[in-house]
C-alpha cells in the first residue's frame, strides 16, 4: 500500500477505557482526513495476571507495527492517563531516525500525551512505587482479585461531562487487573534521541484524577523539553471538549510531521 500523506493516529486507551470511550474524537480525526486505530488493552477486562510489559507488547505488535510495516503509514501516538506509560515503552526504535538507519520509510512521527503517567521506567520499580507507594485516592485496589477498582467514576473521570454522557461512559468503564500497577514499568521513550522535539503533553486544568500540578510535576521530573498544550477541561477532555482536543491533536501532528 503506497503511504498515505497523513498520518495515522494510534489512540492507546486508559485505564479501565475501551475505544468507545474516544468514539467521538475518533470520529472528528477521521473526518479530517486522518487514520485511527483504537483498541482493548490486554490488562483490561480481565484479572488474570497480566503486566503493563504485555500491555507495551501488544500497543508495539498488534497497533504500531502492524500500521508502519503492513500498512506503510506513518503514526503519531495518542496516550491518556495510565496508558501513557505502555504507549511510550512501545515506541522504542521506531522513531524517524531509527527507521531510518534501518532503511525504514515510515516512523512514529510523534508522541501525544492527554493528562499521562510520565514513569521513565526501565529501573524494577511498579507504578505505585514510582509515585510515592500510594494508588490514586479515587481508586481502590482488590488484592484477592486482582483488579483496581473505581467505586464512583463519576467525579475523578468524568465531572465536566454531560449528565447523560457521564453515565454512560461509567458504564462502559471496565475494571483493570491490579498487575498492570503492580509490575515494573517498561523504560519510555520521551528521553530517546530519536524523539527530541516530538513528544507534546496536553494538560486537562481541570482535572480531579491527575491534578494539574501532579501533571507539571511529572513534566518537570522528566528533565526533557516538552511541546505542552492546555484544555480547561477535566480527566476526560475527549467527551467534555473532543472538538477543541482534536484541534489540538491536529496541531501537533501537523508540526510532527513537518520536522
Amino acid at each position: 500500500m503506497a503511504p498515505s500523506p497523513k498520518p495515522v493516529f494510534v489512540l492507546v486507551p486508559g485505564a479501565s477505557h475501551s475505544p468507545a470511550h474516544y468514539a467521538y474524537l475518533q470520529h472528528l480525526l477521521l473526518s479530517a482526513g486522518y487514520g485511527v486505530l483504537s483498541a482493548l488493552l490486554p490488562t483490561v477486562g480481565t484479572s488474570a495476571n497480566v503486566t503493563v510489559e504485555d500491555d507495551t507488547e501488544y500497543i508495539r505488535s498488534r497497533m504500531l507495527l502492524p500500521v508502519l510495516d503492513l500498512e506503510n503509514h506513518d503514526v503519531i501516538m495518542i496516550s491518556h492517563s495510565y496508558s501513557g506509560m505502555p504507549a511510550s515503552a512501545a515506541a522504542r526504535g521506531l522513531g524517524k531516525t531509527d527507521r531510518a538507519a534501518e532503511g525504514k520509510t515510515t516512523s512514529v512521527l510523534g508522541q501525544i500525551f492527554i493528562a499521562s503517567i510520565l514513569a521513565r521506567g526501565g529501573d524494577g520499580k511498579d507504578v505505585v512505587a514510582t509515585f510515592g507507594g500510594q494508588l490514586p485516592p479515587h481508586i481502590q485496589a482488590d488484592e484477592i482479585a486482582n483488579l483496581v477498582k473505581c467505586d464512583d467514576p463519576k467525579p475523578p473521570l468524568f465531572h465536566d461531562v454531560s449528565p447523560a454522557l457521564a453515565d454512560a461512559a461509567v458504564m462502559s468503564c471496565v475494571s483493570q487487573c491490579l498487575t498492570s500497577f503492580k509490575s515494573p514499568c517498561p523504560a519510555a521513550t520521551w528521553d530517546a534521541e530519536a524523539f527530541k522535539g516530538r513528544c507534546a503533553y496536553i494538560r486537562t486544568l481541570d482535572d480531579q484524577a491527575v491534578p494539574y500540578e501532579v501533571q507539571n510535576m511529572m513534566i518537570q521530573g522528566t528533565g526533557q523539553e516538552w511541546i505542552t498544550r492546555d484544555i480547561e477541561t477535566g480527566h476526560s477532555a475527549q467527551l467534555a471538549a473532543p472538538e477543541k482536543l482534536s484541534s489540538i491533536v491536529i496541531e501537533l501532528a501537523e508540526h510532527f510531521v513537518a520536522l
